[in-house]
């Protein structure tokens, strides 16, 4: 089993057949099949919609596959609590410079409750910079 953490960018390639990153995510996704188990935020399922809005259609997609995937334990997302949000907003100041936006962050937050440091993710740069509370760093399993 392969626990992971879901960022914004191999999701919504995942119901975007023009984006360039589409194949490798079509790819990651039915090569690492059941044996994978993501873990995500409302706040990157939020981005990814806001990313799909050029179609209800894949939108829509994209929500029936979350639940599908819920429904059969591959995926799970978790949510800030309003107690979380004073640690979340230390932790987009710490990364001002580039920015950190709050997917990125709510990620970050979920890798220090969960200790999964393995993620999915096209943002290369900025998940080799981010770290843990515990000074983990990131481990990016999306193919290059």
């Amino acid at each position: 089993m392969l626990n992971v953490l879901a960022d914004s960018g191999p999701l919504g390639a995942l119901f975007n057949r023009r984006d360039r990153h589409h194949a490798r995510a079509v790819e990651f996704f039915r090569s690492h099949g059941a044996a994978l188990r993501c873990r995500t935020t409302w706040e990157v399922v939020s981005e990814v919609m806001y990313f799909l809005d050029f179609s209800a259609n894949a939108q829509a997609d994209f929500l029936e596959w979350l639940h599908e995937g819920h429904v059969r334990g591959l995926m799970h997302i978790s949510a800030l609590d309003p107690t979380d949000l004073p640690g979340v907003a230390v932790m987009i100041r710490k990364y001002a410079d580039r920015p950190m936006d709050l997917a990125d962050a709510s990620l970050v937050w979920l890798a220090n409750k969960s200790d999964i440091t393995d993620i999915i993710t096209v943002d290369r740069s900025d998940f080799s910079i981010y770290r843990t509370a515990k000074r983990k760093s990131f481990r990016n399993i999306f193919p290059a």
